[in-house]
C-alpha cells in the first residue's frame, strides 16, 4: 500500500467496524437496518477468495433469515453433501453424516455447505441494499478513546485518516490490531501436533456430488470437498505428527499427497490458489470490551476447525451486539452493553472446549482408520448453535424453579407454522419475529392472554402477536395455531405470554394465572 505523509480527519460515525469478514458484515447489516450510521473498513485491498470456513450452521442461518438473506444462502449452498470414504482407491462407504435436519420441530434450517467468500458476498450485497459499503485498503493502526468517543487512525492509499466514532468493534481476525490497541490478550494453547495443509484447487476426474475422504493410521486424513456453485475444491491434508518441519504447501505437494494417500486413477489436481500451512490454536480474549471498544469473532476467540463453529460463533457475536448498540445509541441505559461480554464470552469458552474435544476424537478415530466415526464426531446438537442459551443473563427473567416449562427464559425462541386468519395462508413465527423489534407472543387456547403480562423498559418497539388455537379468532396481530405446533414447541399448556428479544432469545415468560394473581394482589393493596 502506497502512503504519503498527509493526515486527514474524516467525518464521524456512530459505529466503526474494523474488519469486513462474516462477523463485521453481519454487524454492519444489523446496524444498517436499524438506521445506525456505521462504517466498515478492512485492511485488505478487496474481498478474499480463500474458501476457509464452509459450513453455515442452523442458528447462523436463522440470523441470516432475520437479516433477509436466508433464501440467498440456501440458493447458493447445498444442504446435504454425502461423504465417500475410501481405502486407497476402493470405496468403503458413502452417506450423508449430518444428524440435524429440517424435520426437527421448531428448527427450520439444516446446516448448509457454502464457502466463506460466497457467504460474505451475500452479506455485502445485503449491506449495499441497506445503504452501506466496505472501505477496502483501510488498515486501522491506532485506537484512542475518551469518555465520549473513539478515534481510530487508519492507513490508506491516500495517507493517514482519523475517524471518530461513538463505538468501535474489532472484527479484524486472530491478529487483531484493535485487540492489541486496547490491551486485551489472547489466552490459550497451540496444538502443535495438529497441523494441516490447506488449499483451493481444481480437480478433473472426481465426482463433484460428494466429499471424498481418506483416513489411515499411516498417512492421517485427506479430504477433498467440492465448494458449491464453483469448480473449486477445498483440499485438506493432515501433516504427519512425526514431521517436525513441514514444507509450505504447493500444487506439487498436493499431487504427491494425493498419489500417496488416494491413488485414484484418472484424477488430476490443477490450479492451486489459496495455500496455507495451518497450525491449530485455541484461544480466548481475556476481555471483550474496553470502554467504547468491543471485540467480536476471531478477534475475540480462535477455535479448532472441528465442528465448523468459528465463523458461526462470530456471526452470533455480531447478532448479539448489534441490537444492544442500536438501543444504547437510541437512549437505552449504557449498562445494556455489559451484557454482551457476560453472554457471549461463556459461549466462546464452551465452543472452544467442544471443538477441541471433537478434534481429539476425530484424530483418535483417524488413527484407527475409522472414517465414519470421525466424520460423525464432527457434528452434534451443540455445533448447530441451537442449544446456546443465556439463562443467567441480567436480561433474562428466570422462571420459578417449580415451573416445569421445558422452553424457558434465556433459550432460543423456536419457529412454528401457524395461519393468518385473514388470508388462510401459512405464516411462520419467524416471519413475525423478523426485524429489529422485540416481540410479545401471547399464547392462548381460545381466550386472549393479557397483553400487559410482561413489561420491559427495553421492549421498544414492541410487536404483540396473539397465538391462539381458536380457529374462529380474527383481528390484527392474531395468528391461528391450527395444528398446535406453536404451543407444542413453546411447551405452552395454559395461557402464557412470552417476550422475545430482537436477537430471538426469550427474555421472559409469564403464565396467565401468575399474572392474574399479581394483578389481584395489586388491586387489593
Amino acid at each position: 500500500m502506497t502512503t504519503n505523509d498527509a493526515t486527514t480527519t474524516s467525518a464521524s460515525t456512530d459505529v466503526l467496524i474494523v474488519g469486513a469478514g462474516p462477523t463485521g458484515l453481519t454487524l454492519a447489516c444489523d446496524l444498517a437496518r436499524r438506521g445506525v450510521a456505521c462504517r466498515v473498513i478492512d485492511r485488505a485491498e478487496g474481498p478474499s477468495t480463500a474458501s476457509r470456513a464452509k459450513t453455515i450452521q442452523p442458528r447462523a442461518l436463522e440470523v441470516a433469515d432475520d437479516l433477509g438473506v436466508a433464501d440467498r444462502v440456501l440458493e447458493a449452498g447445498v444442504v446435504h453433501v454425502p461423504t465417500r470414504h475410501y481405502d486407497r482407491d476402493r470405496v468403503v462407504s458413502e452417506a450423508v453424516e449430518v444428524a440435524v435436519g429440517m424435520a426437527v420441530p421448531g428448527v427450520p434450517y439444516a446446516p448448509v455447505w457454502l464457502s466463506q467468500p460466497r457467504f460474505e458476498h451475500i452479506l455485502r450485497d445485503r449491506l449495499t441494499e441497506l445503504g452501506g459499503t466496505v472501505e477496502w485498503g483501510a488498515a486501522a493502526s491506532a485506537v484512542e478513546q475518551d469518555g465520549d468517543s473513539v478515534e481510530v487512525t487508519m492507513r490508506t492509499a491516500a495517507g493517514e485518516q482519523r475517524v471518530r466514532a461513538r463505538y468501535v468493534v474489532g472484527c479484524d481476525g486472530g491478529r487483531s490490531t484493535v485487540r492489541d490497541q486496547i490491551g486485551a490478550r489472547l489466552e490459550g494453547v497451540s496444538y502443535g501436533d495438529h497441523r494441516w495443509w490447506l488449499g483451493d484447487v481444481r480437480i478433473d476426474g472426481l465426482d463433484q456430488r460428494c466429499q471424498h475422504l481418506w483416513m489411515s493410521p499411516e498417512h492421517g486424513i485427506l479430504s477433498l470437498f467440492p465448494l458449491p456453485g464453483s469448480d473449486v475444491w477445498q483440499f485438506q491434508a493432515s501433516v504427519p505428527a512425526d514431521d517436525p518441519d513441514p514444507v509450505q504447501p504447493s500444487l506439487d505437494l498436493f499431487r504427491q499427497i494425493f498419489a500417496e494417500r488416494a491413488g485414484l486413477p484418472g484424477v488430476t489436481i490443477e490450479d492451486a490458489s489459496w495455500l496455507s500451512l495451518y497450525r491449530i490454536n485455541v484461544c480466548l480474549a481475556d476481555r471483550y470490551r474496553a470502554g467504547r471498544v468491543f471485540l467480536a469473532g476471531d478477534a475475540a476467540h480462535i477455535h479448532s476447525p472441528a465442528g465448523g463453529q468459528g465463523m458461526n460463533t462470530g456471526v452470533q457475536d455480531a447478532y448479539n451486539l448489534g441490537w444492544k448498540l442500536a438501543a444504547v445509541l437510541d437512549g437505552a441505559d449504557p449498562g445494556l452493553l455489559d451484557s454482551y461480554e457476560s453472554e457471549r464470552r461463556p459461549v466462546a469458552r464452551a465452543v472452544l472446549d467442544d471443538s477441541t474435544s471433537r478434534l481429539k476424537a476425530v484424530t483418535r478415530a483417524a488413527a484407527h482408520g475409522d472414517g465414519s466415526s470421525a466424520q460423525r464426531g464432527l457434528t452434534g446438537d451443540f455445533t448447530t448453535g441451537l442449544t446456546i442459551a443465556y439463562p443467567d443473563s441480567a436480561l433474562t427473567r428466570p422462571l420459578p424453579s417449580s415451573d416445569p416449562a421445558r422452553v424457558r427464559p434465556g433459550d432460543r425462541a423456536p419457529d412454528a407454522v401457524c395461519h393468518d386468519p385473514a388470508t388462510g395462508q401459512a405464516i411462520r413465527l419467524f416471519d413475525l419475529l423478523r426485524g429489529p423489534h422485540w416481540t410479545l407472543l401471547t399464547f392462548d387456547r381460545g381466550l386472549a392472554a393479557p397483553h400487559d403480562a410482561i413489561g420491559d423498559p427495553l421492549a421498544v418497539p414492541l410487536r404483540t402477536v396473539r397465538v391462539t388455537t381458536d380457529t374462529a379468532a380474527t383481528g390484527p396481530g392474531t395468528v391461528v395455531d391450527t395444528g398446535g405446533d406453536a404451543h407444542g414447541v413453546y411447551d405452552v399448556h395454559e395461557d402464557t405470554a412470552v417476550l422475545v428479544r430482537p436477537d430471538g432469545y426469550i427474555a421472559a415468560r409469564t403464565p396467565a394465572h401468575l399474572h392474574a394473581a399479581s394483578a389481584a394482589t395489586s388491586r387489593r393493596s
